[in-house]
């Protein structure tokens, strides 16, 4: 067969044309009618126009609604950690910087050890109390009362040393800071030698302020991650990644439990609305 016999020949008509006229001219020719094409690629257009705005414009209710809701939480968390960032430490401490500058009182009792035959455990009186400075000097002295107390008033908050030094006992020294200890309490024992305790309280006061910054950058970051989340529930393309930036979104923290309160309601609105991600759209057959 020749390479003209295999050729086909189509031609479209309209329904205005005469037709037996056109079969009379050519019988291989095959007709078809240009009205059915037009209409079938109408009906093409508009599955096609209807699909863009279900996912684009026209947005559905639900997942308008998640939307907001993970915004609404996102924007606490961003604005809960930018004011941690801000803080500063003067204003956290408040009413206390002031106490902690005021003079402070250093009040103590002294006791004799209690020995094995029960003896001891007395509070002697007129036993010499020795106020020193961080670099030993003397500062004040006095003498304990008829109940083995003393007291140094107007103490700065600065290190101090109170000594006791007594015949045939120990010379006990504690190495402390004015306010830091309400009450305290120096046993006598008997020996030679000296017996120091600092009782200096260490500050956590820097490191606290450095965790609560790195916390604050964390909160920040997190609500970073629940815009994320919001553009993909708007985008519609993934399910499981709108929702893995909405969990991750609840670290935030915005308003303690309103601004996680928030994200999870919008993650539960994504749940239902899951079919329309495109993602979760089963092809048809």
């Amino acid at each position: 067969m020749d390479d003209e016999d295999d050729i086909v020949e189509v031609r479209l008509v309209d329904e205005f044309d005469d037709l037996e006229a056109e079969l009379d001219h050519d019988p291989d020719e095959i007709r078809m009618d240009s009205s059915e094409i037009r209409e079938e690629a109408s009906e093409i257009a508009i599955k096609a126009i209807h699909d863009g705005l279900e996912f684009g414009g026209s947005l559905p209710t639900v997942r308008r609604m998640a939307i907001v809701l993970i915004i609404a939480g996102s924007l606490l968390g961003f604005w809960f950690g930018v004011l941690s960032i801000a803080a500063d430490p003067s204003d956290i401490l408040g009413e206390n910087s002031q106490l902690i500058d005021a003079d402070q009182t250093i009040s103590g009792l002294v006791v004799t050890e209690i020995l094995d035959d029960e003896n001891g455990g007395n509070a002697p009186e007129g036993v010499e109390i020795r106020l020193l400075d961080g670099s030993d000097e003397l500062i004040d002295r006095q003498f304990t009362d008829q109940d083995g107390r003393f007291q140094f008033s107007d103490q700065p908050t600065e290190v101090r040393v109170i000594e006791i030094q007594s015949e045939g006992n120990i010379t006990e020294r504690r190495v402390l800071i004015p306010g830091e200890i309400s009450q305290l309490t120096i046993t006598l024992r008997a020996g030679d030698g000296i017996h120091e305790v600092d009782l200096r309280l260490a500050s956590n006061l820097e490191d606290n302020i450095r965790l609560g910054t790195v916390v604050a950058f964390f909160t920040v970051f997190s609500s970073a991650l629940g815009f994320g989340a919001a553009m993909e529930t708007l985008r519609g393309n993934s399910y499981r990644r709108a929702q893995w930036l909405s969990g991750l979104a609840l670290f935030s923290r915005g308003g303690v439990f309103i601004g996680p309160g928030l994200i999870l309601s919008g993650m539960a609105l994504n749940r239902l609305a899951k079919k329309q991600f495109s993602d979760q759209i089963e092809p048809e057959e």
